[in-house]
C-alpha cells in the first residue's frame, strides 16, 4: 500500500492566510492615518506657539527696531514685522501647514509691544482637523504675551 504525502497548501489554507494578512494590513493603514492626522495637528499647534514666541522675542529684542506679530489664517500663519500685517512686506515669513489641519482665532493677528512683550490682545487659536473639527488643540495667548498649548 502506497501512502502519498501532499506537500503544499490547500486552496482553503491559502484563502484564510490572505484574509488574515489583508485584515492586518487594513488595520495598519487605519492606525497610520489616525497617527498621521494627530501628528499634523500637534505640529500645527506647536508651530503657532513657536511663531508667537519668536515674534514676542524679536519684539522684546527690538530686532530691526520694530515690533512683530503673527497673522492667523485658516491654512497658514505669517510672522510679520511692524504694528500691522502688510501683504507686500519682504519681511513676512509664512508657514503653510498640512492640508489636514485648519486654524481659527478670536483675533486675526497678535502683535507684541516693544520692551514689555505684551500682546495687542489676549485670545485663542484653535487648530483642528479639517475632517473632524471636534479634534483640536488650543493655543492661548495671554495679554502678557505668554503663549501656551492646551
Amino acid at each position: 500500500m502506497k501512502h502519498s504525502q501532499n506537500k503544499g497548501f490547500t486552496l482553503l489554507e491559502a484563502i484564510i492566510s490572505i484574509a488574515i494578512i489583508s485584515s492586518l494590513a487594513g488595520l495598519s493603514v487605519v492606525a497610520y492615518s489616525s497617527f498621521s492626522q494627530r501628528e499634523a495637528l500637534n505640529a500645527a499647534a506647536s508651530t503657532a506657539a513657536a511663531m508667537l514666541r519668536d515674534a514676542r522675542a524679536q519684539t522684546i529684542a527690538s530686532v530691526g527696531g520694530s515690533q512683530y506679530g503673527v497673522l492667523i489664517e485658516p491654512t497658514r500663519y505669517v510672522l510679520f514685522r511692524g504694528a500691522s500685517y502688510d501683504v507686500s512686506s519682504p519681511h513676512n515669513q509664512a508657514v503653510i501647514f498640512s492640508s489636514r489641519v485648519r486654524a481659527s482665532s478670536s483675533q486675526s493677528s497678535f502683535v507684541f509691544e516693544r520692551v514689555t512683550g505684551d500682546a495687542s490682545a489676549s485670545g485663542i487659536i484653535e487648530v483642528y482637523l479639517a475632517s473632524d473639527p471636534s479634534t483640536k488643540k488650543t493655543v492661548v495667548v495671554q495679554g502678557t504675551g505668554l503663549v501656551s498649548i492646551e
